[in-house]
């Protein structure tokens, strides 16, 4: 049997082999947020009531109960072309609940990226480089996706944060990877796309100017050190930490 594969980051898939549903065949962006809400709480069966407020918020229609049957009905019509070949997918309903049964062993980008990323964390505190950048690389190219793009539902919000937050951690890993592997110019360009992603975040300029330094271009570095205390200065009213002066200071007196 093909390997079931869901992705939920970017655009909505789910393929078996040469069996191909997207996101057109979810129905509207209610459905596509039951959808993902479902795969994201995967692990349990979901109450309608809570179901109710990750499809509509605060505006939930009157016949809200009948609504979510319409929506889950319609995702089964949706997704049967994969469940008419695999039984084990299915959206299952309970008294008052919905659950998603997925075969064991199926991928589901949203978890890969979070299992990469754990993986790279350890692989760097155990010196292991290759699988760090390894690891993060493949978190970075999924966490980048994002989640449901242009909706505004808060939690849709709170989980595209969250993938941003792994995106830039895993940026920061490869760039660390590729320091140590003495390949300064990629882990410049990769800390530009953290200052890039995050003007306020310190530690995309510290390896900045790490990675400028290990390229032999100190001038470059003290550049970056202004570029961060105007960000910071006109961002966010703030000057830069210990850390970063500290920093500066050594590459000055080196």
């Amino acid at each position: 049997m093909e390997e079931l594969r869901i992705q939920i980051c970017g655009r909505l898939a789910i393929a078996l082999g040469d069996l191909v549903v997207d996101e057109s065949r979810l129905g509207n962006r209610q459905a596509r947020r039951l959808w993902t809400y479902l795969v994201l709480n995967r692990a349990r069966a979901i109450g309608r009531d809570e179901l109710a407020g990750a499809v509509w918020g605060d505006e939930q229609p009157e016949a809200w109960d009948g609504a979510i049957s319409a929506l889950a009905s319609r995702l089964r019509s949706g997704l049967r072309p994969i469940a008419t070949v695999e039984p084990a997918f299915d959206i299952e309903r309970g008294t008052g609940r919905y659950a998603l049964a997925i075969p064991q062993g199926a991928f589901v980008d949203h978890e890969r990226a979070r299992a990469a990323l754990h993986r790279a964390e350890l692989a760097y505190r155990q010196l292991d480089i290759s699988g760090t950048w390894t690891e993060a690389r493949v978190a970075l190219q999924i966490s980048l996706r994002g989640l449901l793009p242009g909706d505004e539902t808060a939690w849709v919000v709170g989980q595209r944060r969250l993938l941003a937050d792994s995106a830039y951690r895993a940026l920061e890993l490869i760039a660390e990877a590729d320091l140590h592997r003495s390949r300064p110019e990629d882990a410049a360009t990769e800390a530009r796309q953290l200052v890039e992603l995050d003007p306020v975040r310190e530690t995309g300029y510290r390896t900045l100017m790490r990675a400028l330094v290990a390229r032999g271009d100190r001038g470059e570095a003290a550049r970056v050190m202004e570029e961060c205390r105007a960000n910071l200065r006109q961002i966010a009213s703030l000057a830069p930490s210990p850390e970063t002066e500290l920093l500066y200071r050594e590459i000055r007196r080196a």
